[in-house]
């Protein structure tokens, strides 16, 4: 048991959770790690679908057997079929029988097609298939985990995700939260990408200015952790001096209320929630409009008051305020 809870801890490290629903959904994960049935994973794309898939995996008794992924979207629906199940007249072995004893990710499963829907489904609840071009039936034992950013309900509705399969695989299910519902993950996260990014250039890592995280707390993050560590590494490849400052991210907008409005974001008084959306707005704005008078004009307001406005939320660093 000792043995097994040293293997689980290090099986999540890799995941940030700070955060409350975080939290919840590793304890969730390290419960259902341990049990054989399929595993539903849902949750917006660039959320680590695939990291958290492979973290129960390691965190189960099939750790030391193989784990194989597949993504279902990116491959011709032809092609699916062999991969999966193998290909008898080349002699190919497919996922499930080289991952016998461990577990296979169908990532993206709302993509696949209805024929091979039907196929999974037969797997699922006896354990064989046949090759393709063989009659031979083949046993193994597989975990299959899936996962999806779609909603499958709304697939079955419309007829293109078997009922039945749905209903087979939405047993045992974990549903990670979109980035912009854990404020509290977004900073660790900043921190593990400014690190890895210095560790891999061989560069030092350079220091997180004071307002940075009041700045990335408050974005939508619609593309989730994909799109944050994206920005992180675009914004060092190009940075200037040993500071990574708000100015030097760029956060394209966010059509979702434009900024994020998380308990975080609406704590304390009118005033409170007023200044900060104002300092969002002029954070975002500034990178497009880095004169004072350019960006007075953007705004319809005068060029003392913006030069106050970013005087007093610390924006004023950048040159060419002429």
């Amino acid at each position: 048991l000792q043995n097994l809870s040293s293997q689980d801890v290090g099986a999540f490290s890799q995941i940030i959770a700070v955060s409350p629903k975080m939290r919840h959904v590793i304890d969730q994960a390290r419960k259902l790690a341990n049990l054989t049935a399929p595993l539903l994973i849902t949750g917006d794309t660039g959320t680590g679908k695939d990291l958290l898939a492979h973290a129960v995996h390691m965190a189960s008794p099939r750790a030391a057997k193989p784990y194989l992924a597949l993504n279902c979207a990116s491959i011709p629906e032809d092609a699916v079929e062999s991969e999966l199940f193998g290909h008898a007249p080349e002699g190919k072995k497919g996922f499930f029988e080289q991952a016998n004893g461990g577990s296979v990710l169908l990532d993206e499963i709302g993509e696949m097609s209805p024929r091979m829907q039907a196929k999974l489904l037969r797997f699922l609840n006896d354990g064989t298939f046949r090759r393709v071009g063989e009659d031979h039936e083949v046993h193994v034992d597989v975990r299959v985990i899936c996962a999806t950013q779609k909603n499958l309900v709304e697939l079955v509705q419309k007829g293109v995700f078997r009922e039945d399969l749905y209903y087979r695989l939405n047993v045992l299910t974990l549903n990670i939260p979109p980035l912009r519902d854990c404020p509290q993950d977004i900073m660790p996260l900043t921190e593990l990408f400014v690190a890895r990014f210095a560790d891999e250039q061989g560069v030092p890592r350079p220091k997180l200015s004071a307002d940075l995280g009041t700045v990335l707390t408050r974005y939508g993050w619609p593309g989730n952790i994909r799109q944050l560590k994206n920005a992180v590494y675009r914004a060092l490849t190009q940075l200037e001096g040993y500071e990574l400052r708000p100015q030097d991210i760029l956060l394209p907008d966010y059509d979702a209320g434009t900024v994020s409005v998380g308990e975080e974001a609406m704590e304390g008084s009118l005033d409170d929630i007023t200044s900060r959306f104002e300092r969002s707005v002029l954070t975002q704005l500034y990178r497009s409009y880095p004169s004072t008078r350019k960006l007075a004009k953007r705004l319809g307001v005068s060029h003392t008051a913006i030069a106050n406005k970013l005087r007093e939320y610390g924006l004023n660093q950048k040159k060419g305020d002429e």
